[in-house]
């Protein structure tokens, strides 16, 4: 009766860790799978803003150009 018992306690541990385990690597993988398409999502955030930081850069350049060509035709006619 005691060794019959022991293996049931030892049975219902173990049943019990297993269950634990999975549980846990359930989680795990469940965080891993929202954080890859989070991640994802701000990825493609990231590389339409450089695409945008270019433009206005590219723009900037411009803008200064012309503010130069003014800054200049003002110089020459005072």
């Amino acid at each position: 009766m005691s060794q019959q018992s022991t293996i049931e306690k030892v049975k219902d541990w173990f049943t019990f860790l297993v269950a634990v385990v999975a549980c846990v690597s359930g989680v795990i993988f469940w965080v891993q799978s929202t954080s890859a398409s989070n991640l994802e999502h701000i990825e493609h955030q990231i590389s339409e803003l450089k695409v945008e930081i270019n433009q206005i850069q590219k723009n900037n350049n411009k803008i200064l150009r012309v503010i130069g060509r003014l800054e200049g035709r003002l110089n020459s006619s005072n």
